[in-house]
């Protein structure tokens, strides 16, 4: 064994000081040690090396003595004492050394695992990764992305994907599929998790990539890519998709396509506040599947029905109720977390009006669905819808702290729309403190908002809102404006549970509550993520 040299204890001089004097055998052993990770088995790293267990054990003490090392209990694992130092010594490497480290590991993981778990499928496609072994890296990349997708894990999944295409953007031969395959498995990744720009980019190459082949993956890929067009308010383009989609479907005979297009367009009809036409055309999508029992379309179809009837007034939403308690039945089934959050959102939504404490207890399940999912905007969400039904049970603290909540989880995932409802939900929390100032700014911003987005039916309720506020504070001129703004847009037909309120205040103003035609304008976009202010 190599004679060792004087060896420094850690002190304030840093993490250098402290590996001045290390042997040559020590420097390999952090090596392997800073490639394996954080924290390292001692039978990997034996292994890895290719030395035996006894001198290796002596030398692990001896770096164990020196604070670089920990033992965790048992005795089979280790750690670096502190990130600096695997990070400085992994820095230190060439990138051939890396690249022979990496291999190693991998080789010897192999091994010891034939029939690898989750998280060693996870280990392997990194270390075959960076020892740029492709056709091995492609391979565990694919199996670690997959079992991350069914375990609920996307951002796992993406990070694995993404390996994925990079290894198959080198490997020998005509790929063109398989890139088309996981550029469209990181195009759904990226939606479900709101990055709806690198999601459309995903879905743009898979689409080159097919070329005209495979035309019923081609009207899928087109129908995904509306989807992220509606999600981004850029209606035309998701009308276009959707229907150069179905004209496709309907050549292949894929009666879930059809039905899939159809079910897009009702959206489409939703957020521009078309609330029979969009039950139309999701009665249509049901009639289009005919035998086809895909219970996680008709899970989500269930929904958008549900939010049809939930619109068309208060006599109808028993009927409502009746739809998302038989998507939240077939979602359950299907464990589709995503839209299982949405399914317990809009059920809470339409409880709340009448009965806002169990309205809550759903919100508090579309919340859970939603972490299960680790979906953040479908958390942040159900925390928006539950201020206005902490204001009915004036729990006021408790509606600012989840509004603002909301509001730093939104602007952290750039949703717009969230933002304009966290705007409009302090407005509301700031009438109800008397603070007239701070209500009419939230509300003029949520306004401008609305406007930016096209949203008239939300600028409707916003309007009725701020016109209701200045009457409160004798402005009547102001009042009297934002009420006819209100009115011209068609408050009482696009907010039916409003329209009470909206006739008392116009007799109080000596104002006709009659909707006025409004001028003619470009045809709105909305998301239905902001459905009547609250829904999904």
């Amino acid at each position: 064994m190599a004679e060792r040299a004087e060896l420094p204890r850690p002190d304030d001089r840093g993490t250098s000081s402290t590996l001045v004097g290390l042997t040559a055998e020590q420097h390999r052993i952090l090596a392997y040690a800073s490639a394996i990770g954080p924290e390292f088995d001692f039978a990997l790293l034996g292994a890895a090396m290719g030395v035996p267990e006894e001198p290796l054990a002596e030398q692990i003490e001896r770096l164990v003595h020196l604070g670089l090392l920990q033992e965790r209990p048992g005795g089979e694992r280790f750690a670096f004492v502190e990130e600096e130092i695997r990070a400085r010594t992994y820095r230190s490497l060439t990138e051939s050394r890396l690249r022979v480290l990496h291999r190693k590991i991998a080789e010897v993981l192999e091994k010891m695992y034939p029939d690898p778990p989750p998280v060693i499928l996870e280990e392997l496609g990194r270390h075959f990764f960076l020892g740029k072994v492709l056709e091995k890296s492609y391979q565990y990349n694919r199996q670690a992305a997959e079992a991350a997708q069914a375990a609920g894990e996307p951002e796992i999944a993406t990070h694995h994907f993404e390996r994925v295409l990079l290894d198959l953007s080198t490997l020998p031969g005509d790929l063109r599929r398989e890139r088309a395959e996981v550029a469209e498995a990181l195009g759904d990744l990226y939606f479900s998790t709101g990055k709806f720009t690198a999601a459309d980019r995903s879905y743009g190459e898979a689409l080159e990539r097919l070329g005209t082949d495979e035309p019923r993956i081609r009207a899928y890929l087109l129908l995904a890519r509306a989807e992220v067009a509606r999600e981004s308010l850029d209606e035309a383009s998701a009308e276009r998709g959707a229907l150069a989609a179905r004209e496709i479907f309907e050549k292949v005979r894929d009666r879930l396509g059809v039905a899939q297009t159809y079910r897009l367009v009702g959206r489409l009809d939703f957020q521009r506040g078309n609330y029979r036409e969009a039950l139309d055309q999701s009665m249509r999508a049901l009639e289009e599947l005919g035998p086809v029992r895909d219970l996680r379309f008709l899970g989500r179809l269930s929904i958008d029905i549900g939010n049809s009837f939930a619109l068309l007034g208060p006599e109808v939403r028993p009927v409502a109720i009746e739809w998302y308690e038989r998507a939240i039945q077939r979602l359950r089934e299907t464990e589709d977390w995503v839209e299982l959050a949405r399914a317990y959102h809009n059920l809470g939504v339409a409880l709340g009006e009448t009965r806002p404490q169990d309205g809550l207890d759903y919100l508090d399940k579309a919340r859970d669905a939603g972490e299960r999912a680790h979906e953040p905007r479908s958390v942040g969400r159900a925390l928006l819808s539950g201020v206005e039904l902490r204001l009915a049970l004036g729990q006021l603290e408790e509606a600012e702290r989840d509004n603002e909540q909301a509001g730093r989880l939104l602007e952290r995932l750039g949703d717009d729309l969230g933002i304009e409802i966290v705007a409009l939900n302090r407005g509301q929390i700031a009438e109800r403190q008397a603070q007239w100032d701070d209500a009419a700014t939230a509300y003029t911003q949520a306004i401008d908002a609305c406007r930016k987005f096209h949203l008239p039916a939300d600028e409707a309720e916003v309007e009725f809102y701020l016109a209701r506020l200045r009457y409160k504070t004798r402005d009547l001129e102001g009042a009297r404006q934002a009420f006819r703004t209100a009115a011209q847009l068609g408050l009482p037909e696009v907010r039916p549970r409003l329209a009470d309120a909206f006739d008392e205040l116009g007799t109080q103003l000596g104002e006709s509550t009659e909707s006025q035609a409004p001028p003619p304008r470009e045809r709105p976009t909305r998301s239905e993520e902001v459905a009547d202010g609250r829904g999904l």
